[in-house]
């Protein structure tokens, strides 16, 4: 892969996680809503675990992206 297309999913890759991100901060404020009703959260719960998975992934695919930048950009 070029440095050209590597940059550009690594751009990708940093938009996917901060995304995410603000998911995540959604996810635990819906969690933490329906604990202060009294609601059952645990459907919520079980979702931001899913996301919280899936964030897993897209961060460490983006330290992928820039280790492979930088093997581009400073070949050994």
């Amino acid at each position: 892969m070029s440095l050209v297309q590597t940059l550009e999913l690594l751009d990708r890759a940093r938009e996917y996680v901060d995304q995410g991100e603000e998911f995540l901060v959604d996810q635990r404020k819906i969690v933490e809503r329906l604990e202060r009703r009294g609601q059952d959260p645990l459907d919520a719960i079980l979702f931001l675990e899913d996301l919280e998975e899936v964030q897993e992934e897209y961060v460490a695919h983006r330290d992928r992206l820039e280790r492979q930048v930088m093997r581009l950009v400073r070949p050994e």
